[in-house]
């Protein structure tokens, strides 16, 4: 039964240096990215790449990670990162050229959807959880119990997002559990609250996906903790 619900996701990392650090900009290489990726002909991308191609997710993503840049593709983002750096030893888009210091051998076929495990997973970057409207909820609440319940809530509740975001149909609800941690962050010259910690749930997640808001931007990535797959 599991086995079937689940969906097959192309994906495909790359991890870069630019070549000039100190004029590097992460937004400027992102967006002069995704307009290539824009502008790319999907016949040329490899076989099994734009097969599912999705609209509601970013199929190419750009972030820091634990001080290392990373650019991961998904579906068509996937095939786009494989064909324009196939016996290449750099990536250019904007000003500054990266070096690419490590890449996946192919196209990885990466495993998405409910598999009747448990899984566990940690934010690698902060996830950025809560609009305008939620914020004054969280504010509003008090005791650290009824803020743990509602983070739990919305978490699952980003969860069912991913999933429908990558057209994929939920065979039951998603389950959570989260022990997440909030602490303040400067974005856009405002005072955030961002949230780091751990979760479990039943949803299968590729490493390195982003969850919540602003997951093009490298909020939310998510990685699974070894050997905690139950």
């Amino acid at each position: 039964m599991y086995e079937s619900s689940s969906m097959i996701l192309p994906i495909f990392t790359l991890t870069l240096e630019p070549e000039n650090p100190l004029r590097f900009m992460l937004p400027d290489f992102r967006s002069a990215l995704t307009r290539q990726l824009a502008k790319f002909p999907a016949s040329a991308l490899p076989p099994g790449s734009a097969e599912h191609s999705i609209h509601r997710y970013p199929a190419l993503q750009c972030k820091q990670v634990k001080g290392e840049l990373m650019a991961i593709g998904i579906c068509q983002g996937a095939g786009f990162l494989w064909q324009v750096t196939s016996g290449n030893s750099q990536l250019e888009a904007g000003d500054i050229p990266c070096t690419i210091t490590s890449r996946d051998h192919e196209i990885r076929r990466e495993v998405f959807g409910i598999d009747g495990r448990i899984h566990e997973y940690e934010f690698l970057t902060p996830w950025l959880a809560l609009n305008q409207q939620y914020a004054k909820k969280f504010y509003d609440l008090s005791g650290k119990p009824a803020r743990d319940a509602f983070m739990q809530d919305l978490l699952t509740r980003h969860l069912t997002t991913l999933a429908r975001s990558l057209d994929y149909e939920l065979p039951e609800p998603v389950t959570c559990t989260a022990k997440v941690k909030f602490l303040r962050e400067r974005i856009d010259r405002e005072n955030v609250i961002v949230f780091l910690g751990k979760f479990r749930t039943n949803l299968c997640i590729p490493d390195y996906l982003g969850i919540g808001q602003s997951v093009s931007q490298g909020y939310g990535t998510i990685r699974a903790i070894p050997g905690t797959g139950e």
